[in-house]
C-alpha cells in the first residue's frame, strides 16, 4: 500500500485529470446557416481557439435554412442567427434561449429588388417575397417601406424560404419585389432587368446577428466554458483580422462554412464586404451598452406584437446574458495567434 501522503497525492492527480477530461470531453454543437458573417465559428473550431479554453465545439452549416430548425428541435446546443429570428422564437415559445452575445450585423448583406423602373407605390397588393417570416427581415421590410410613406400591410408578403426558389419566382415575374442576400442576388441581376434598392447598410444595426444558446444548456454549462466559448470567437474574429491568414481564412471557410454551395473565392470577398464582423471594441459597445443590443431586442419585442407572457419572455433583461463575454473581453488584448496543435 502507498503511504499516506503520496495516497493523497495520488488520489487528488487522478481527481484534477479526471475533471479535466471532464471539460475537454464535453461537446456543445453549433448550428448555422451557410453565411459570410458566421465564418469565425468554422475558425475557431478549425484552428483550436475553442479547443485551447478546454471546449470541443462541433459547428455544422446547414443548407435550406434548416440550422434554425436544429436549433429548436434540440439538435444543437448553440445556434448563430439574426436577433430578430431570436426574437420571435423566444415571443413563439419555439424555443426558449439566451443571446450571449451580438457578434456582427449585415452591412449590406440583404438587399430589396425590384424590377428596373418600377417603384414601390405602383406596387401595392402586389407579391412581396422574403426567406423568413421573422422580425428580423421584416424590421428591414418596414422600415424600407416607411421611407416612402408605405407599410407591409399595403403588400401581400409571402414566404418563400428556399432561396433559389425565391430568386426564379423573382426573375420570372411570380413576385414584384424580394428580399434575398449573397450570392443568390447577384444570380437575380445577372440579366440586368432588376436593380437592388435598399440594403441593409442604408439602416445600419437594422439586422444584427447573435449567439445563442438554450437556457437549459447555458444554465448547466461550466462557467469556464461560457467564458471560453466567447473568448474563441473572438480570437478567431482577430486571427481573421490578420493579413497573413487571409489565404488559409478563404480556403477554410470556403470548404466548411457554406454547406456545399459553390461560392469563388471573388464572391467570397464581396459578400465580406457586406457584414461588420464585430471586434472588441464593437462587441463591448453593442452588447454592454444600453442604446445597442438592448434597446434593440427592446424595439423588435415591441415590433413583434408581444403581449402578456410572450413580452415577458422577450424582455431584453431576461433574453440577454452578458457575463461570459464580460469576463472574455477582459482575458486578453494582443491578437490572436493560432494554438500549436
Amino acid at each position: 500500500m502507498l503511504p499516506n501522503p503520496l495516497r493523497r497525492l495520488c488520489t487528488a492527480l487522478a481527481t484534477a485529470l479526471a475533471f479535466c477530461g471532464g471539460l475537454v470531453a464535453q461537446t456543445y454543437r453549433l448550428s448555422m446557416d451557410p453565411w459570410i458573417a458566421w465564418t469565425p465559428a468554422v475558425i475557431a473550431q478549425e484552428k483550436g481557439f475553442w479547443r485551447q479554453g478546454g471546449m470541443n465545439v462541433v459547428v455544422t452549416s446547414h443548407a435550406g435554412g434548416d440550422a434554425v430548425a436544429e436549433f429548436v428541435a434540440g439538435k444543437a446546443e448553440l445556434a448563430l442567427m439574426m436577433a430578430g429570428t431570436a426574437v420571435g422564437l423566444q415571443v413563439s415559445g419555439q424555443a426558449d434561449l439566451v443571446v450571449l452575445a451580438e457578434v456582427d450585423w449585415s452591412h449590406g448583406g440583404d438587399k430589396m429588388l425590384i424590377k428596373k423602373g418600377r417603384k414601390l407605390a405602383d406596387l401595392k397588393q402586389k407579391r412581396i417575397g422574403i426567406y423568413e417570416d421573422s422580425p428580423a427581415v421584416m424590421m428591414f421590410l418596414a422600415a424600407k417601406l416607411a421611407t416612402e410613406g408605405l407599410t407591409p400591410a399595403d403588400f401581400q408578403v409571402v414566404v418563400i424560404e428556399d432561396m433559389e426558389s425565391l430568386a426564379n419566382q423573382f426573375t420570372t415575374g411570380r413576385l414584384a419585389c424580394a428580399i434575398s442576400y449573397e450570392p443568390f442576388v447577384a444570380q437575380a441581376t445577372a440579366n440586368g432587368n432588376c436593380e437592388v434598392i435598399a440594403t441593409t447598410a442604408d439602416f445600419p444595426g437594422v439586422m444584427p446577428e447573435v449567439l445563442v444558446a438554450h437556457r437549459r444548456v447555458i444554465q448547466t454549462m461550466p462557467p469556464e466554458h461560457a467564458s471560453a466559448l466567447m473568448l474563441g470567437w473572438i480570437e478567431a474574429v482577430e486571427w481573421i483580422a490578420q493579413a497573413r491568414n487571409q489565404k488559409e481564412f478563404t480556403r477554410i471557410s470556403l470548404l466548411r462554412a457554406f454547406a456545399g454551395e459553390q461560392i469563388s473565392p471573388a464572391e467570397f470577398a464581396a459578400m465580406l464586404k457586406n457584414v461588420r464582423i464585430h471586434g472588441r471594441e464593437e462587441l463591448r459597445a453593442r452588447n454592454l451598452e444600453a442604446d445597442g443590443l438592448p434597446k434593440f431586442l427592446r424595439d423588435c419585442a415591441v415590433f413583434a406584437g408581444s403581449k402578456g407572457e410572450a413580452a415577458e419572455r422577450a424582455k431584453a433583461e431576461h433574453m440577454l446574458d452578458t457575463r461570459a463575454l464580460k469576463q472574455a473581453l477582459s482575458a486578453r488584448t494582443k491578437p490572436a495567434a493560432a494554438p500549436a496543435k
